[in-house]
């Protein structure tokens, strides 16, 4: 019989085991499909606050000769292995969703569009203006240029933003914020200004009905 040391060993060998195996778990990769998962960025739980969902970070699936990819912006918009990836997610859990009847000749131009954003900074202010990128605005333009419109468009005020997580993430920005400077207003006008900014989430890219999922490792 096994000591109580043993049992914990065996169980978190067990649990390391399936965590290195995860990246593993999902083989049938194409281009354009869209990964997410729930990012271990600061920011992380004041999003998944505001939209009810672990979805807190996304990016696009790029398959090339013995090579998987994410395009994603990050720090900026970049092209990262997909095992780094992964493992930036909490748990390493990640879902993977496929845009329906996406043809391969698509898939390459909204790649390609994706690319054409390389090396521009992260909206750390969430504009769907594309000199900056935050991590679902990238497929929005990217999908966007080849004539295919993903995500919902909503305004931040119809988020649960109302949060202290939330006024956080947004007031401790909100003096950088270029609309709140050009309208020259203060902290609290600019948070009524920013409940009307228009946003593309993550799960609003999930949900639409031109994707579907085909893998999810996150809990039930």
């Amino acid at each position: 019989m096994m000591t109580g040391k043993q049992l914990l060993a065996a169980a978190a060998f067990l649990l390391l085991s399936a965590l290195a195996g995860q990246a593993e778990s999902f083989t049938d990769w194409r281009n354009g499909d869209l990964i997410f998962h729930d990012s271990n960025s600061s920011q992380s739980a004041a999003i998944r606050l505001a939209t009810g969902s672990p979805y807190t970070h996304m990016g696009i699936v790029r398959v090339s000769t013995g090579e998987i990819t994410v395009i994603e912006a990050g720090r900026t918009v970049t092209e990262t292995p997909l095992a780094a990836f992964i493992a930036r997610g909490t748990g390493e859990d990640y879902a993977v969703y496929r845009l329906r009847d996406l043809s391969k000749s698509d898939a390459g131009r909204a790649l390609e569009a994706a690319m054409a954003f390389a090396g521009r900074p992260y909206d750390i202010f969430f504009r769907l203006d594309p000199d900056a990128l935050y991590c679902s605005e990238l497929p929005f333009h990217a999908f966007g240029n080849v004539g295919i419109s993903l995500g919902q468009v909503q305004q931040f005020g119809e988020l649960s933003i109302n949060t202290p997580e939330g006024r956080a993430l947004f007031l401790d920005r909100w003096q950088e914020h270029p609309d709140c400077r050009a309208q020259g207003v203060n902290r609290e006008g600019c948070w009524n200004l920013l409940r009307g900014q228009e946003v593309v989430t993550p799960v609003s890219i999930a949900r639409d009905p031109l994707v579907e999922q085909i893998y999810s490792g996150f809990p039930p």
